[in-house]
């Protein structure tokens, strides 16, 4: 072996040269040096070496955090070495700045870098915001060894991105005035970072609510980088709230691995008083009309001043209204002791309507007509209270009898017909006059002219009219409407009131879709999905063209089934379309798409969520040797190689091979023939190796393995020493 010794300040010049080199442009160097023990070497010849690179990362670590390590190791082999001399390597990189053994410590243990032999170097690179935002850190890099040149390598590493979410939250109504009172807060949760968050399930956690937190939005929400995803809770205002003069909340949001700041609303208490406009939550089995009783305001000006409502017939709990210069049409009877408008009263055994109304201070005509007449014991009903005296007793001078065309819905918007017939129950003849309906669906307070407006009804005639209304987004996602009628006029007593419920038929469709193959493993390859759209409602659908979108496919829907298909309920039309896998595809895990069906005058299906997982061919080699020293020529050693399929896809059957270029240039049998390899499987075989008299004259032998077989690729080396005694 011929060794050539350099100054000291050769080796302190290039020191320096090399220490300003460093991964990712990075000139900073903390800790160890990244410069390998460099001796000068004349560059070879041409073609008398050659040199391969290859780059190994764990890809299963999750890197997500600033500052994190991610190890590089860099290995580096020479395949052929035709130099003459026995001159050490002068061993530089481009593109990295590893650390890297002498070359004295691997192979035969000299200065010379032969052929067969490996050098395995490392790197570890810290993790930047820089990297978490873009969503990976890449690499490229070569090495030269004698001034030859190996391959490029360009490695690509994932990164998860910077999750960030904000919460904003707001109350309705801002003031409260009496214990019981329902305060809604909104909550908006806002995608701050860069890349989407989710699908899974987001929270609040609201401390005014409840220590618990509470589900926002679908169990499988995604939020787009600056969008938001909204949720209600509501507060009832209690009697501790009521001597204080507001209240604050204190929330904060999470999902997708992040958590908000705070966020928090002040609502603050206001007085009852004359003159003034008030806030008004809406409770249980309350109307429009009647809270304006309550507060003794106009009801045609509460009317108006909520233009917001799109039917003042129909309010729900939890609605909030303004009731305007309350006191100006009578007693505010509504205070922070007493803050119902309405009572929920179960009915009892022995109950009639005059009783109920004598216990509440209810008017009897009014108490009966806001529940359509219909007392069983058991039932909850409403009771208008503050409202004695307010209408005569009824009698049976009059009757109504109502009927609804359709008598089912499917969507809002929708037109339902009511036909009214009055009649006169009476000895005697009434009118002529003009007879009126007062329907609480059509309007909360104004009643429609029923005839001519000089109808004279006979007893046992009749007088028929009819009204319209049109079904609203509210009723869409409701189960009925109801329809409750009063008839009057011709100075007869007014009728019993009439209810008439319309219920919705369901209208909706679903989709499945399946993927044929499940899986794929190459570029071009076909992926055949079946789309089949359900009617899952009770009406028919069509006919009409029904259609898919499918973002996998493309922008814009396309057809699914005959261009005017009908489906009955549970009925189904069905479609093909083929998908190719890409080369974007091949660089991912799967390939995922949530298409929707749509058709026949109803919403979307919801989004279904497809699947279609790539499959991974790869193997890893491990070779053992026994015994792992050795003292004489002729002494046999015996390699133990274990082949294992680390793929998701079954290998074979095939011929597994192993290369070990200590024992023999050419690659040898390892398993049967027809050896077929399950994930997580592994086939095993041996080789043997005679020490020689080179051998006794070096420190250690070692070998390089590796394996090839199933379509896989070739696996990286596979190196053990066995150590001279």
């Amino acid at each position: 072996m011929k060794k050539i010794t350099y100054s000291l300040t050769f080796a302190i010049i290039a020191g320096m040269v090399l220490a300003s080199c460093s991964l990712f442009g990075d000139t900073t160097n903390n800790g160890e040096s990244a410069m390998p023990e460099i001796q000068f070497t004349a560059t070879a010849p041409v073609n008398s070496v050659t040199v391969e690179l290859s780059v190994q990362v764990d890809t299963s670590i999750q890197y997500n955090a600033v500052g994190q390590v991610m190890r590089f190791k860099y290995i580096v082999k020479v395949t052929k070495n035709d130099l003459t001399e026995s001159l050490p390597p002068n061993v530089t990189f481009s593109g990295a700045t590893p650390i890297c053994p002498a070359v004295n410590t691997i192979g035969n243990a000299n200065d010379r870098f032969d052929a067969g032999e490996s050098l395995e170097c490392t790197f570890d690179y810290l993790l930047t915001q820089t990297d978490l935002d873009k969503g990976s850190v890449s690499n490229v890099a070569t090495v030269s060894v004698y001034g030859v040149n190996s391959n490029t390598i360009t490695t690509n590493v994932p990164t998860v991105q910077s999750k960030l979410i904000s919460l904003a939250v707001t109350a309705n109504p801002t003031t409260y005035s009496a214990a019981g009172q329902t305060i809604t807060f909104s909550y908006a949760i806002k995608n701050g970072g860069a890349a989407p968050l989710g699908p899974g399930q987001f929270t609040v956690t609201d401390t005014l609510i409840s220590g618990t937190p509470f589900n926002c939005g679908n169990a499988d929400a995604t939020i787009a980088p600056g969008a938001e995803l909204t949720c209600t809770s509501t507060y009832t205002v209690n009697a501790t709230d009521v001597t204080n003069a507001s209240f604050k909340n204190n929330a904060t949001a999470s999902g997708s691995g992040a958590t908000s700041q705070p966020a928090s609303v002040t609502v603050s208490k206001t007085t009852i008083s004359s003159g003034t406009n008030v806030q008004h939550t809406v409770a249980e089995g309350e109307w429009l009309w009647q809270i304006s009783r309550c507060y003794g305001a106009d009801p045609k000006k509460t009317v108006e001043a909520n233009k917001q409502l799109a039917n003042p017939a129909q309010i729900k709990a939890g609605m909030v209204v303004t009731v305007p210069n309350i006191g100006s049409n009578g007693k505010v009877y509504i205070s922070q002791q007493s803050p119902k408008c309405v009572e929920i009263y179960t009915v009892q055994s022995g109950d009639t309507w005059s009783s109920i109304a004598t216990k509440f201070g209810a008017d009897t005509a009014l108490l009966q007509m806001v529940n359509a007449n219909t007392l069983t014991p058991g039932n909850k009903i409403k009771v208008p209270l503050y409202t004695a005296g307010l209408n005569p007793t009824p009698s049976t001078g009059l009757s109504l009898t109502v009927t609804a065309s359709p008598t089912n819905y499917s969507q809002a918007g929708q037109a339902i017909t009511f036909t009214y017939v009055i009649k006169n129950n009476t000895s005697a003849s009434l009118g002529p006059a003009q007879f009126t309906v007062l329907d609480t669906l059509i309007s909360a307070s104004t009643a429609f002219n029923c005839g001519a407006a000089n109808t004279t009804l006979a007893p046992g005639a009749t007088v028929t009219c009819t009204s319209t209304y049109n079904t609203t987004a509210t009723d869409a996602s409701a189960a009925s409407v109801i329809s409750n009628a009063l008839a009057a006029g011709g100075g007869a007593p007014n009728s019993p009131a009439v209810k008439t419920t319309v219920t919705k038929g369901t209208s909706q469709l679903s989709l499945s879709v399946t993927a044929n193959p499940t899986t794929y493993s190459q570029v071009g390859q076909i992926i055949t999905l079946t789309y089949v759209i359900k009617n899952d409602g009770s009406t028919n659908l069509g006919p009409t063209q029904f259609t898919v979108t499918d973002p996998l496919i493309g922008a814009s829907s396309f057809n699914c089934g005959p261009a005017n298909t009908t489906l009955a309920p549970a009925a189904t039309t069905n479609c093909n379309v083929n998908y190719t896998i890409t080369q974007v595809d091949m660089n991912s895990a799967s390939v995922s798409t949530k298409p929707m069906a749509g058709g026949g005058g109803v919403p979307q299906s919801a989004p279904v969520n497809v699947s279609i997982v790539k499959s991974v061919s790869s193997i890893s080699l491990t070779s053992s040797p026994s015994p792992t020293n050795y003292n004489q020529v002729g002494q046999t050693i015996t390699f133990n190689y274990v082949i294992t399929n680390n793929g998701t896809a079954t290998l074979g059957p095939a011929q597994f091979t192993v290369t070990d270029i200590l024992i023999s240039p050419n690659p040898f049998n390892c398993g049967a023939a027809n050896f077929t390899l399950a994930p997580g499987a592994t086939v095993t075989c041996s080789n043997t190796y005679t020490i020689t008299q080179a051998d006794m004259g070096v420190a250690s032998i070692s070998n390089s393995a590796t394996a090839s077989g199933g379509g896989a690729s070739t696996t990286q080396p596979d190196i053990k020493t066995v150590i001279k005694q």
